[in-house]
């Protein structure tokens, strides 16, 4: 909700003619963005592969929750709506008594103040049929104000009256070593951000592969003699290493440190052998 202080119409109009909370994948606007809020110390402009697009999120738990979505195991998320506004809170005043709807206008310019939830998700179900998910990302103190929790209520009456799921997430829901994993591996997807095109990755992922299926020495020291024997630059190693997990040619328990130190086997690394066919090879089993 914005600021009383900051809220105008010539604001909330500039708002709405920009296209703020419309349009879907690379075209969707957030209400809010990080340039909106340039005190706000934890605010993070990423690209999502999902929405094809820079979202906009303004805490470290908004952060974490997004990796979780980019992650998605299941393939199955088409889009990701990032401080997602409801315009149409006049669908539900008929349920609220008339000082809450009172609390919904500014009481200097009588100006609706727009909610927001931060991430209205579509998916599409084993059916092929699209669905949508809302989530309210909300740090556990915050639950103990008034205010807060009468914010939520308004947001889940609203999602009710369109069918869709609302949730409240807090970061004791997040799981925070999943959140950083996935943070550390995910940007080695953008292969052009480090000067290698995508027929030196797939060569240097096979060569990889074959060298962490076939060792019991740590992957710190497989990594090492990667950038040795390839004549790489030093990490390059590394970089691959961080690809093929995040291309599920590796599978490794996303819940726990990946600790370099260990060998390949110690950690549970599954590699796959032939990518496209489905072959799978534990390490060490």
């Amino acid at each position: 909700m914005a600021r009383r202080s900051d809220w105008t119409e010539a604001k909330l109009k500039r708002f709405l003619a920009e296209g703020r909370g419309q349009g879907k994948n690379e075209l969707y606007r957030p209400w809010l963005m990080v340039s909106d809020l340039p005190s706000r110390g934890r605010s993070t402009r990423i690209f999502s592969r999902i929405a094809n697009r820079v979202v906009h999120l303004l805490t470290d738990s908004q952060l974490r929750y997004f990796y979780l979505l980019e992650w998605n195991h299941d393939g199955n998320l088409i889009d990701i709506n990032e401080q997602y506004p409801l315009l149409d809170m006049e669908s539900i005043l008929d349920q609220l008594d008339e000082p809450l709807v009172n609390r919904l206008k500014d009481r200097n310019t009588n100006l609706p103040h727009i909610m927001i939830t931060t991430f209205l998700v579509t998916a599409i179900n084993k059916q092929g049929k699209e669905y949508q998910f809302a989530r309210s990302i909300k740090d556990a103190g915050e639950l103990e104000k008034k205010a807060t929790i009468e914010r939520l209520e308004l947001q889940r009456l609203f999602w009710k009256s369109r069918n869709i799921d609302f949730g409240i997430v807090t970061p004791n829901e997040i799981p925070i070593q999943r959140s950083k994993n996935i943070e550390w591996v995910l940007p080695a997807l953008n292969i052009e951000d480090y000067g290698l095109k995508e027929t030196e990755m797939t060569h240097y992922a096979d060569e990889l592969l074959d060298g962490i299926s076939s060792t019991d020495n740590s992957l710190n020291s497989v990594l090492t003699s990667f950038d040795r024997h390839m004549k790489v630059e030093v990490g390059t190693g590394l970089l691959v290493f961080r690809y093929l997990i995040a291309s599920r040619r590796i599978q490794i328990n996303m819940d726990m440190e990946i600790k370099l130190d260990k060998t390949p086997s110690e950690i549970g690394v599954i590699v796959q052998r032939s990518e496209g066919r489905g072959t799978k090879h534990v390490v060490g089993g």
